[in-house]
Parts: structure tokens; C-alpha cells; sequence
């Protein structure tokens, strides 16, 4: 795979780099093999394609939760394979069924949680929850069950629960499943305000018309291989609809056009 790595960035260092990573399964397939990435502090980058072509198992990879075959990640220059025990702090990973980063019974219950394992005192692990829920829009809700909470609002709760270990590069699995206008509205909010915390934040997703206005990078995975990266612009003008994505830019002129069959 090519590099996916940007150059317009005020960082010339990359937090997430990884090398030459690929992954074989038993049978002797590779499901990716010498792919070189990298993601810079503050960036907003957007990883797209159909079903099935490998994304998420991408982005697990690149977290550091399924050991790659060969190659390497790292992030803030250290191999992310020797920070087991505080990885968290180094990349967050908000799951596609965000109710299975749940833990507490309340708001504030379940942002304490995260720092809290790190070993933090109760004092900085109070602190970094509270921050967390005022930038995910849940700082008056502290007292609330989860259990009451919509799609939107468990997303963010689960973002905060990221954002309250303070991570170097967040990796968001298609954040946008299932919610509807104000809680597309609030995931992409706290998108903005991690990216302007100097956090680099990587979108899985095939829902790409709910976010590319923001990103500075966009690649597209296809069967195991980066077949299109670059600013946002450039890889839309090359074309997508070859690799089972919708051009967001389709006209609609009459409500017949509304519809995804061509």
C-alpha cells in the first residue's frame, strides 16, 4: 500500500506512524501487507470503503489491539507493542457498539473509570472526567443513569471516557451508525474540539458525506490495499463509485433522484 501519511500540517512529526505493517492469516492469505501510515497531531483523517473491505481490521491494527503479522506502529515514538499496560493513554478506540465501553452506572461514573485504571489520584482522575464531559457536551448530566441515554448521547459519553485518558490519537469505528441529525451533529462537534486539542483523530466510516467537510485527509481501502489517499478534494475528483462509495457530490434535482438506486 502507498503512504497515507499528509504533509499540511504544523507538526512536521507524525504521533501514530505505522511501517511496512501487514497481517496474515492462518491459511496463508494476507489480509494487508506493507502499509505505511501516519497521523499527525490535531488531524482529522477519514478511512473509507465498502463493507468487507478490511477497514475496521485496519484500525484495530493500527491501535494496537490485534498484533500485526509483520511491521511496526508507533506512536510518539515509542513501538506501541511496549506500552501494554498504558496504551490507552496513547490511542483510544471508540467501537462501532459504543455500549460495550460502558462501565458505570452513571455519567460521571463511567469518565472516572478510564483514569481512574491508569492509576491517577482520585483528585487528577476528577478532573480529567469533569473536562472530558463539559468537551462532550455532558457536563450537566453528571448524575444522569446511562442507561437513559439515546445513541447520540452514549457516543459521546463514550468519547469522553476516551478523551479523559488523555490520548495522543483517537480511532473512531463508523461513529455516525444508527444516529440521527443531532447526534451525527454532536459526534462531529466533539470531532472539532479533539482535533483542536492537538488530538489526531482517524474516522472509520462509509458515511462519508457526514464528514469530509472536515477532514484533511481521506483515503479509501479497498480489498486489503490504500487504492486512493489524499486531501479530501483531490481523492473525490479521481472518482470513488468503483469502490462501492457514493459520490457525495451526486445532484438531486427532482425528488425522484432521492434514492441510492442508479
Amino acid at each position: 500500500m502507498e503512504n497515507m501519511s499528509t504533509t499540511d500540517h504544523v507538526s512536521p512529526n507524525p504521533v501514530l506512524k505505522a511501517t511496512g505493517l501487514g497481517y496474515q492469516f492462518t491459511d496463508g492469505v494476507w489480509a494487508f501487507r506493507t502499509v505505511n501510515y501516519s497521523l499527525f497531531p490535531g488531524e482529522i483523517a477519514v478511512l473509507a470503503g465498502r463493507n468487507g473491505a478490511g477497514k475496521t481490521f485496519l484500525a484495530k491494527h493500527l491501535a494496537g489491539l490485534i498484533e500485526p503479522t509483520e511491521g511496526t506502529v508507533h506512536v510518539s515514538g515509542l513501538d506501541i507493542r511496549l506500552t501494554r499496560g498504558s496504551r490507552a493513554e496513547k490511542v483510544g478506540y471508540l467501537f462501532q457498539d459504543v455500549r460495550l465501553q460502558i462501565v458505570g452506572d452513571t455519567i460521571l461514573d463511567d469518565a472516572l473509570f478510564g483514569p481512574t485504571n491508569l492509576g491517577l489520584s482520585p483528585t487528577e482522575s476528577m478532573s480529567r472526567a469533569k473536562n472530558a464531559l463539559f468537551a462532550c457536551g455532558l457536563a450537566d448530566r453528571e448524575n444522569d443513569f446511562v442507561h437513559k441515554l439515546s445513541g447520540g448521547e452514549t457516543r459521546r459519553l463514550a468519547m469522553a471516557g476516551l478523551l479523559a485518558m488523555m490520548p495522543k490519537v483517537v480511532i473512531l469505528d463508523e461513529p455516525f451508525a444508527n444516529l440521527d441529525l443531532s447526534g451525527v451533529r454532536s459526534i462531529l462537534d466533539g470531532i472539532r474540539r479533539m482535533a483542536s486539542d492537538d488530538i489526531a483523530v482517524l474516522i472509520v466510516t462509509h458515511e462519508i458525506e457526514k464528514v469530509l467537510g472536515l477532514a484533511n485527509f481521506f483515503s479509501i481501502l479497498d480489498n486489503g490495499r490504500i487504492v486512493l489517499s489524499g486531501k479530501p478534494d483531490e481523492v473525490l475528483a479521481q472518482g470513488i463509485e468503483a469502490f462501492g462509495l457514493r459520490n457525495p457530490f451526486h445532484n438531486h434535482r427532482e425528488v425522484q433522484d432521492l434514492t441510492w438506486l442508479d
